[in-house]
C-alpha cells in the first residue's frame, strides 16, 4: 500500500485490507488447479492464461499443491461425465 492510501486509513482499515487481499489471492489460487483440469479434461475452450500458467508452475515447484488439487478434480469431472 502506498504511503499516500495508509494516511487516509485507519489501523482496522489497513487490516481488513490486508485480510481481503488474502482471501482473495487464495480464491484466486484454488481455482487455477481446477481450472487446468477442465483444460486437461477437454470441456469446452479453457485455457490458462499467462499469469495462471506461471501460479500452475509456482504451485508444483513450491509444494506440489497445484498438481494434486488437478488430480483431485480431473477425477471429479471423470465421475461426473460418467
Amino acid at each position: 500500500m502506498k504511503e499516500s492510501a495508509r494516511k487516509f486509513l485507519t489501523g482496522a482499515e489497513r487490516f481488513w485490507y490486508a485480510a481481503m487481499n488474502i482471501a482473495f489471492g487464495a480464491a484466486y489460487l484454488s481455482k487455477i488447479p481446477v481450472k487446468k483440469a477442465a483444460a486437461e479434461f477437454g470441456i469446452g475452450d479453457v485455457e490458462l492464461t499467462g499469469a495462471e500458467n506461471f501460479w500452475y508452475a509456482f504451485m508444483n515447484v513450491a509444494f506440489g499443491a497445484g498438481y494434486f488439487a488437478k488430480v483431485i478434480a480431473k477425477a471429479g469431472l471423470a465421475e461426473a461425465r460418467s
